[in-house]
Order: structure tokens, then C-alpha cells, then sequence
């Protein structure tokens, strides 16, 4: 599986999703100047990626999705909420993945509750969260091997 295809799997679920109403990929600072203050709640997928080759076999894509929601400027209680409820919608975009793709191992699950100050007021939730894929290339077709 490629990462382009993974991430592909990811947007398609996260989109299926009753709740969300976004999908994007990027670094954080992008946040500030996306266009998605108009679509809330949205799953951010974090770049850079980090991807430790385990084997012939195997590999694993470590990266940070964030579930992120508006919340009213200064109200601790309202992020307090959306924090939650936005906990509650990774839960279940993680628990549809590892049901759903049964090709992906999903590992090293971390994730915090967080409120950003950008153009718009969010909290959400950030989850540092490894996928293992298989490794399918054959490097042999792409190499003059006769050297």
C-alpha cells in the first residue's frame, strides 16, 4: 500500500463520517489560512510523516490526525465540549479503520485533548497514531539489475 493510498483510505472514511465535514492534509501552520473555517468539524492530517521500513515485509507510517471543531472564543467550558466530542469522533474514525481495513495494523495510539488560536478558535483532539502496511513494491522492476 502506498501512502497516497492510505491517506486516500483515511480522507474517504473520515468523510463518511455524520459529523465531519472536512478532510485536509498539511502542516499546522496551513491551518491558519485554509479555507475550512466554513467546514467544521475536519480531520487534519498532519505532514510531515515519518515511515520506519521494518522489514522486507513490512512498514509503518507514524503520523498526527487531529479531529478539531469551533469553539466560541474564550469559553473554556464550550472547548471543554468540543474537545470531547471531537475525542469521541477519532475513537471512532480508528476504531472504523482497524474494522474496516483489515490490511492496516494501527499502533502507538496517543492522543491529547487541544485548543488552537489561529484565524478561527478550535479544540479537538491530536492523535499520534502508527499504521503498518505491507510492502509490495519490487524494487527489481524498477533497476537495470545487470550492472
Amino acid at each position: 500500500m502506498t501512502l497516497n493510498e492510505l491517506i486516500e483510505d483515511i480522507k474517504a472514511l473520515a468523510l463518511s463520517h455524520d459529523q465531519v465535514q472536512a478532510f485536509f492534509v498539511g502542516e499546522t501552520f496551513e491551518k491558519a489560512t485554509s479555507k475550512s473555517s466554513e467546514k467544521y468539524p475536519v480531520i487534519w492530517l498532519e505532514i510531515p510523516i515519518a515511515t520506519d521500513y521494518v522489514d522486507r515485509r513490512k512498514k509503518v507510517h507514524t503520523m498526527a490526525l487531529y479531529a478539531l471543531a469551533e469553539s466560541k472564543e474564550d469559553d473554556i467550558t464550550d472547548a471543554i465540549y468540543k474537545a470531547s466530542d471531537m475525542e469521541v469522533v477519532m475513537d471512532e474514525l480508528l476504531q472504523a479503520i482497524d474494522d474496516k481495513f483489515q490490511n492496516i495494523g494501527l499502533s502507538d495510539l496517543t492522543a491529547f485533548t487541544m485548543r488552537e488560536y489561529t484565524d478561527d478558535y478550535l479544540a479537538g483532539v491530536r492523535c499520534d497514531v502508527s499504521f503498518t502496511v505491507g510492502r509490495e513494491c519490487d524494487y527489481k522492476e524498477s533497476f537495470d539489475t545487470t550492472f
